[in-house]
């Protein structure tokens, strides 16, 4: 079950802070809010399906040729589509615990799903003996959600060029990336011209704030997939808000928000650490989380959403996963738990 169901639990009448979508806490940006406002007028026409703008702000933001760029309604129908790309009952390998839309992407396309139980919740060298002559698709995500953690640099190196050699196809997942300090020197990029089996997904609609308009775009240099993901996209995918968010989003210099919400996050870390709560040193803008008893059911009734983590592979009910959101929410999470632990 995906975090980010307020609006579900709000039905209720009862008011939650909703601690489960890993979202930019500080919101949309004003100016973004007049750009979507102005936009009203001409929602009566269909969206203009021309993105080469979008695509030369993206291909300047990356360096990276428009031809290479594949627009999304969100990452996840990304991820269902370039399955579908596939041959039906293609050998994916999915690292575990990891996001969950990799595995229901792959039962949606009768895929042969083989899983990678990461030891100590991170990829190691120990990924090579899973992988196989059939696998035919590897899913990596840097950082990894819900653990927040990356992959040591050197092994990614290692795995990206025994993939190439096996002929194995690499979905690397970068969509929190944004939120890690200077999390440019980990993408990979700018490697993308030596690895033409490789993409690289990434989302605008977390770090900016508008996960209802749904914008997420992959990058690769395989002709082929972007040709079978461009047969596969019904037209007018985006619609015209998210489009408008998308050219703002991208022109924006959003460091000074980034260290914000990691200075946040390390502040939260150290208080539910001192009440007892285990801690996995997370460096995406979300914090893993385990303590001895289910905490999730009883946040949620006191008000507080927090992503319960039984239902990822590998994890039981005494992990959660929290979003880092602004000091004053992070300081009622803290206080609560500590109620509801008696510390």
């Amino acid at each position: 079950m995906h975090g980010g169901r307020l609006l579900e639990f709000a039905k209720t009448g009862k008011k939650y802070i909703d601690f489960s979508a890993s979202i930019n806490p500080y919101g949309l940006d004003p100016e973004l809010k007049k750009v979507l406002k102005d936009s009203i007028d001409i929602l009566d026409n269909y969206p203009n399906q021309d993105y080469s703008e979008i695509k030369a702000l993206i291909g300047k933001k990356h360096n990276v040729s428009e031809e290479n760029i594949y627009l999304g309604n969100g990452a996840n129908s990304i991820i269902f589509r370039l399955f579908q790309a596939f041959d039906k009952k293609s050998d994916i390998c999915i690292p575990v615990p990891s996001f969950e839309s990799y595995r229901l992407a792959a039962e949606a396309v009768s895929g042969n799903i083989t899983y990678y139980n990461m030891e100590k919740l991170n990829i190691s060298n120990s990924i090579f003996n899973t992988l196989s002559d059939n696998t035919d698709i590897l899913v990596l995500t840097n950082p990894n959600n819900p653990t927040g953690y990356l992959i040591e640099d050197d092994l990614l190196q290692i795995l990206l060029e025994f993939c190439e050699a096996k002929n194995i196809f690499v979905l690397l997942d970068e969509c929190f990336l944004e939120f890690v300090e200077n999390g440019d020197k980990y993408s990979q990029i700018s490697m993308l011209s030596k690895y033409k089996n490789m993409a690289v997904l990434r989302s605008l609609t977390k770090l900016f704030a508008f996960p209802g308009l749904r914008f997420g775009y992959l990058l690769t240099e395989s002709k082929g997939l972007i040709k079978e993901l461009n047969r596969l996209t019904p037209a007018w995918d985006i619609n015209t808000l998210a489009l408008e968010a998308a050219k703002f989003s991208l022109k924006q210099d959003m460091s000074r928000i980034i260290l914000k919400i990691q200075s946040e996050k390390s502040i939260l870390e150290k208080k539910l650490n001192s009440i007892g709560i285990e801690i996995f040193p997370s460096r995406a803008n979300f914090l893993l989380c385990r303590y001895k008893n289910n905490l999730s059911r009883d946040l949620l009734e006191s008000g507080i959403i927090v992503r319960d983590c039984s239902d990822f592979i590998e994890m039981d009910d005494s992990y959660f996963r929290v979003a880092v959101k602004t000091n004053s929410e992070n300081k009622i999470l803290v206080d609560t738990i500590r109620k509801l632990i008696g510390r």
